[in-house]
């Protein structure tokens, strides 16, 4: 963990305390915690996975891996908490969404896993692959094509070789947050 996540995992601890739900976080789980009761409208849901999400204002919201997206069979609680740019532990705004599998799944509906899965098995971490590495990338994008949810390739001259996913800012407004329901912890 680097002091850069710190106040993202001291704000799941406060999530998790506030609201009761139950913690189930490690560093590479698909979900941080279960709320054990959940509104949303006039229904109510009980332990549903929650992914807590800890982000500067005007920031992109990191999802993690895409290829774990891709494969979620449940409706969960995406809780973004924004922070206020000069004082990382201000929660300045909380959406806590209700997101709807077939929805959700929507999304990730893409036909070239394959092809981003070959793009790290065939590159290496040296310098000599930066160029090809950057075409990958391109090629990658444009499969991938206009989303709300967009790729992030990773990759450094270690051992860091993934692809992540991430919603811009103003597609988590404009196209996310309309897209499911808002909930509440019951």
């Amino acid at each position: 963990m680097t002091a850069r996540q710190q106040h993202g995992f001291d704000n799941e601890d406060r999530v998790i305390r506030d609201h009761g739900l139950v913690d189930v976080r490690g560093y590479t789980d698909k979900w941080d915690a279960y709320a054990p009761c959940v509104r949303v409208g006039n229904k109510v849901y009980h332990n549903v996975p929650d992914q807590i999400k800890t982000i500067r204002r005007g920031g992109s919201v990191d999802m993690g891996d895409v290829f774990r997206h891709s494969q979620t069979k449940e409706n969960f609680i995406l809780h973004v908490d924004f922070y206020d740019k000069e004082d990382r532990t201000k929660i300045v705004e909380s959406n806590i969404l209700y997101v709807d599998i077939e929805k959700w799944n929507s999304i990730f509906r893409f036909e070239d896993y394959a092809f981003l899965k070959e793009c790290l098995t065939k590159i290496t971490n040296e310098y000599s692959d930066d160029l090809r590495w950057k075409g990958m990338m391109a090629e990658m994008h444009n499969r991938w094509g206009s989303r709300p949810v967009h790729l992030a390739p990773k990759r450094d001259h270690k051992k860091q070789k993934r692809i992540q996913c991430t919603i811009p800012n103003r597609k988590f407004y404009e196209e996310i947050v309309p897209m499911f329901s808002k909930a509440e912890y019951a």
